[in-house]
């Protein structure tokens, strides 16, 4: 058919239908530094490292400096919850540790005090070292690698589904600077667990052993985290949050006052720390002794701040009483500010969350256990919050229901699913000695990042006598699907104690997949299609390209369906210009397009005619993008 034929037919059908058609902003708060030069540690300061927690709902990034953020990148994620959503809530967290005059932080201008030790990950890779990846693990004599947290017997000791770790101390102290001997000299060691259960997917817990391994005894001694969450979101609406403090539960967290995300579009979540474990004064523990709030632009962020840094931190009246620091004091209760006195519309607000004073013999050692967690709302952060008391004071003994590893495939019109009965044979409670398995449950998403999951069917654990191995023992079909669309499943298991192993990340090929049904080659041209039809840019299907790139154009496609299993497919604009040929040679029904141009261009909104040319026929058709 030439073109002048194809153009006549499609103003034909152009004359019997037609088809009717944000701003982000952004902020840095404070430019972000590199640390001041020192002499002698080049090898530590070039291992300088971080790494992503990413095995639960909650994504965030460690390092071995003291932060929880990436200082000289824009690297994502930091707080992100649903990981995968790039909803990210957190600009900055810091650990503080401090004598009256002398704290060690990443925070302020100019300079970052904790830097790394060397000799716990490898520095070939230059990850911080993650239980899960053990190309980030340190490497021994023979040059193999060994997770640098080990049992009596020399065995690898991991205790959660993803652990983190890494060991830095004040090499860049700022005060030591011209004087080595002003350093605080104290080296942390810091652990994370993050677990990936239905119950324990939204926190991460973090414990930092601080030890004082020279003959100096330190004296006053105060332990804080700095926070700088942003509720809402930390490119435009980081304005309006408001902070809490239940100190019974050791609890803090913030939220956003009009409870909606200019950055997001959406209800904010809710995010916070607990305080699981200090050190004991007096055979009591002393939790959070100091508990402050400021406007991040007034807080004391300067190198030559340490003074009023620990003043802060140790809740000194002689800085409440300071005229030059009107905004660090909220309240008659000195040591706790009154969180009732945020305006209604909520503040540009960080938190200082402080424990002491501690005193530390040479060699001697301090613990805190501190958790990250987040939810929705008030509701699902607070039984969060519970949930993380109840496995630390289980000794971090979470049981891990397993996750089956499933196959799948997709058909003409439906998705199959299959799993073996390995777990129905192995799996033993380590609470009660048996096989507590009582339900396969099955979820469903259309949703491009797997966020939101829907339970669409459950199946009851079978027993198996003779044959008792069966590769394909269980099989789900779904047929309520649509030829060119991508769905998403996960398959859980449900014990008798109602507890359920959480849905992993469709990248890492455990128990959930991706599927996208597609039709099978067809004898004629009557039935092709195009789907979905219209396309709309930015909806739900579009897909966030691979590693969640911040502000990077999402993966856009549309599927010819019910093709021959060999074709060409012309895309013509409106006014019979040749937009892009496509050659149909995969044998299947469904071939599929991402709306670029011959010349690799994303095409304009509006409407286009596709013409499929095959041995069994041809056809004509039209499609819209619209916005």
């Amino acid at each position: 058919m030439n073109q002048q034929k194809i153009y006549s037919m499609i103003l034909i059908l152009f004359l019997f239908g037609s088809i009717s058609a944000q701003d982000k902003t952004s902020r840095e708060r404070f430019p972000r530094f590199e640390p001041l030069s020192t002499s002698g540690k080049t090898q530590e300061l070039s291992d300088r490292t971080f790494n992503v927690i990413a095995v639960n709902k909650l994504g965030q990034y460690v390092s071995n400096m003291g932060q929880f953020y990436s200082s000289w990148s824009e690297l994502s994620p930091t707080a992100e919850w649903p990981l995968g959503s790039g909803h990210e809530a957190m600009w900055r967290a810091n650990l503080y540790v401090g004598v009256p005059g002398n704290v060690v932080q990443t925070r302020t201008f100019g300079t970052k005090e904790w830097d790394p030790v060397g000799g716990y990950h490898n520095p070939n890779v230059g990850l911080t070292a993650i239980s899960n990846d053990s190309t980030t693990w340190p490497l021994d004599e023979n040059n193999q690698p060994y997770w640098p947290v080990q049992d009596r017997d020399g065995k690898n000791l991991i205790l959660s589904n993803q652990d983190s770790y890494a060991v830095f101390r004040d090499y860049t102290n700022y005060l030591a600077q011209e004087d080595p001997g002003k350093r605080l000299n104290i080296k942390v060691h810091q652990t994370g667990y993050a677990w990936n259960t239905a119950l324990d997917e939204d926190y991460i817990i973090f414990k930092f052993e601080l030890v004082n391994d020279t003959t100096a005894a330190k004296d006053s001694l105060y332990f804080c985290l700095y926070t700088d969450f942003d509720a809402g979101g930390f490119g435009s609406d980081w304005v309006d949050d408001k902070v809490a403090l239940e100190l019974d539960r050791q609890f803090t967290y913030f939220y956003d006052a009009d409870n909606w995300s200019m950055d997001w579009e959406t209800e904010p979540f809710y995010i916070g720390i607990v305080f699981l474990e200090t050190p004991q004064v007096n055979g009591e523990q002393l939790g959070i002794t100091d508990w402050h709030y400021t406007d991040n632009f007034n807080e004391p962020r300067s190198i030559t701040d340490d003074v009023q840094q620990f003043q802060l931190m140790s809740s000194d009246p002689r800085l409440r009483d300071d005229p030059n620091w009107p905004d660090l004091f909220h309240g008659d209760n000195l040591h706790y500010d009154d969180p009732s006195l945020i305006r209604e519309s909520g503040d540009t607000l960080v938190t200082f969350n402080s424990s002491g004073p501690y005193s530390m013999a040479p060699y001697d050692t301090l613990r805190f256990i501190v958790a990250m967690v987040c939810g929705q709302n008030y509701q699902d952060i607070s039984a969060n919050v519970d949930r993380i008391w109840e496995v630390y004071n289980n000794d971090f003994q979470v049981k891990a229901v397993p996750q089956p590893a499933i196959s799948a495939r997709e058909g003409d019109g439906k998705n199959i699913l299959h799993w073996d009965n390995r777990l129905d044979l192995e799996y033993i409670d380590p609470k009660t000695g048996s096989n507590t398995l009582k339900y396969y449950r099955i979820y469903k998403t259309e949703d491009a990042q797997r966020l939101q999951w829907t339970l669409i069917d459950s199946i009851p654990r079978m027993f198996f006598e003779s044959d008792p191995y069966q590769e394909n023992a269980y099989t789900f079909t779904d047929n309520d699907v649509i030829n060119g669309f991508y769905y998403s499943y996960a398959v859980t298991i449900l014990d008798s104690s109602n507890d359920e192993s959480g849905i992993a990340k469709v990248s890492e090929n455990l128990n959930a997949v991706e599927l996208r049904p597609r039709s099978e080659s067809q004898t004629s041209t009557n039935k092709i299609r195009v789907v979905p039809n219209p396309y709309i840019i930015s909806a739900q299907w579009e897909r966030e390209r691979l590693g969640n790139i911040p502000d990077g154009e999402p993966i856009r496609e549309i599927s010819f369906v019910n093709l021959p299993g060999e074709c060409t497919i012309r895309i013509f604009t409106i006014d019979g210009d040749l937009v892009k040929t496509i050659r149909h040679t995969n044998g299947s029904g469904a071939e599929y397009w991402d709306i670029r141009s011959d010349f690799n261009q994303i095409i304009a909104t509006g409407v286009y005619f596709y013409h499929v040319e095959s041995s069994a026929g041809e056809t004509v058709g039209k499609f819209a993008i619209i916005r």
